[in-house]
């Protein structure tokens, strides 16, 4: 599996991306809260019942527990919505997931997934990676092993794509 490399995608959306995303307490919040603070970040889009995010949830935790102090932060983003949000939140207690999650209406998430890429979402989980200054550089459907997305962050920082 390859991830797909963006080409000419720089700036995040110009829909309202506090309208959509919250924090499970509700809470609105904008990508720009999280991608080009200088580190990698790593999106993941996810849904409680999806069998392949239950198995590689943990490994993007341990991942973000490597490497959140030197170069790569992770965002997780629910698609189960207001409805199944109590399902979300046993999703993040199941996995012990430390790193930020924010949940979104399926709908309006994944039409937010479409404009940042401008490609059509396919499912969850769904991956995003953005360069230290915020640039998307890479998105990827369908499970990723976390040693792929280190190999690309190590090719990108070698090839200056910052």
């Amino acid at each position: 599996m390859l991830l797909v490399a963006l080409v000419g995608l720089v700036s995040l959306p110009a829909m309202a991306a506090e309208d959509i995303l919250r924090d499970f307490q509700g809470q609105p919040h904008k990508l720009e809260e999280y991608v080009g603070q200088g580190k990698w970040t790593i999106v993941m889009f996810w849904a409680h019942d999806c069998h392949v995010c239950n198995l590689e949830a943990p490994n993007y935790e341990k991942l973000y527990q490597r490497r959140k102090d030197r170069d790569v932060t992770l965002l997780g983003i629910s698609i189960d919505g207001e409805d199944l949000k109590k399902e979300a939140q046993a999703f993040i207690q199941r996995h012990k997931l430390s790193f930020p999650n924010l949940i979104g209406e399926p709908v309006a998430t994944t039409d937010l997934f479409t404009e940042l890429t401008g490609v059509p979402w396919i499912g969850t989980p769904t991956f995003l990676i953005y360069t230290p200054t915020g640039k998307l550089v890479a998105q990827q459907a369908g499970g990723v092993p976390v040693n792929m997305i280190e190999d690309f962050i190590a090719q990108q920082t070698a090839a200056g794509n910052l």
